[in-house]
């Protein structure tokens, strides 16, 4: 929920309170509502924080306390309202209520219904009058329209975007993928043809480089796709994926004391999800070696069914970085790092540690391998 919805539903509630508080005001004999119809008020509050994460439940839960209000009225009129004109549902939850049934049900057709028939019980057909009939359309049918805008607008939106990352898929596949099968075949070709051992080696690095490449280009074009439906032919043979523990072993090597925990498995998460880890872990060690050297390091990777969450945190430094190797690079590493990671749904928060040190945070989603 974004910061935004938050407000949102501290304001809903906010005046759903304050049109309760104000219904208490006054002499008892001018209030719409009598103390047991102020009881289901405040109940029906109690369904507003739900309304988003059980908007149907919260619809339904609401339809049925309407139709026990025009039932215990039928049977002992004055009960709970105290003028014919009052609508026998709960007035101060039942405009959040009801648009919010129709705005983030996933089946809209479904949750029509409770608000069909919190708008009857408004209405009371049995007893028809204008402005009653004008009140309970204000305070259910309105609202539901919105909530089936918004809902629309929002699935329109959507699908916008997925048409978007499809157009940039093909793009990818089509100019990407043609330039890189270019290196590739190059390569091979002056693996084939160089003469010393040295240029074919360095040939057969870059033919290898490429392939990976292809490879992990192939998987952003799918995570693309996803919601496309399009079909992209696949590799039979796909890269190997890279382990954390290399990474680790390399930094420890050139004399950083770097430790690695992992916890879960990591076979049972997709292999972009697993690189774009590997590329989290990569980018801050590579900066822990530039910029903090002298620096310990604890990696942690926990492998879940919530997600992958990748936890680079290393100490302060303890010596003056070398210049000429901190000004290697273009300086946007972390900046790239994060659009990848947020281009197959991830977040990545970076900052200062409390100890003084750094620390790279990386929660990524976890789509079965």
């Amino acid at each position: 929920m974004t910061r935004r919805d938050a407000l949102f539903d501290a304001l809903a509630m906010a005046v759903a309170v304050s049109l309760v508080a104000v219904s208490l005001l006054g002499p008892p004999s001018n209030a719409a509502y009598g103390p047991a119809g102020i009881a289901v008020e405040c109940a029906a509050l109690g369904l507003l924080p739900f309304r988003r994460r059980a908007p149907l439940l919260t619809g339904w839960l609401l339809a049925a306390s309407a139709v026990a209000m025009a039932v215990v009225e039928a049977i002992a009129p004055g009960t709970l309202v105290h003028t014919g004109m009052t609508p026998l549902v709960p007035l101060a939850a039942t405009p959040f209520l009801a648009y919010s049934a129709l705005a983030f049900a996933a089946d809209q057709r479904v949750a029509l219904a409770p608000v069909a028939i919190l708008a009857i019980v408004a209405a009371r057909p049995w007893e028809p009058t204008g402005p009653g009939v004008t009140q309970a359309l204000l305070i259910t049918a309105a609202p539901a329209l919105l909530g089936m805008y918004l809902s629309a607008r929002r699935r329109l939106v959507t699908e916008a975007l997925a048409a978007q990352r499809a157009r940039l898929a093909a793009e990818m596949h089509d100019t990407i993928t043609h330039r890189l099968s270019l290196i590739v075949l190059r390569a091979g070709l002056l693996g084939m043809t160089a003469r010393d051992a040295e240029t074919r080696a360095a040939a057969a690095e870059l033919r290898a480089a490429g392939c990976q490449a292809l490879e992990e280009l192939q998987e952003v074009v799918h995570v693309l796709h996803d919601e496309s439906g399009d079909s992209i032919p696949t590799r039979h043979s796909p890269a190997p994926v890279p382990e954390l523990a290399p990474l680790i072993a390399e930094s420890r090597s050139a004399g950083v004391a770097a430790q690695l925990v992992e916890e879960g498995d990591p076979a049972a998460v997709a292999p972009v999800i697993r690189r774009t880890a590997h590329r989290v872990v990569q980018e801050a060690l590579t900066n822990v070696r530039k910029h903090a050297p002298g620096a310990a390091v604890r990696v942690r990777a926990r492998y879940g069914g919530d997600g992958v969450h990748v936890t680079v945190h290393n100490t302060g430094s303890t010596r003056a970085a070398d210049p000429a190797l901190a000004a290697t690079g273009s300086g946007t590493g972390l900046h790239n790092l994060r659009q990848r990671v947020e281009m197959i749904g991830g977040t990545l928060h970076t900052g200062r540690a409390t100890d003084g040190g750094f620390q790279v945070c990386a929660t990524l989603p976890a789509p079965a391998a």
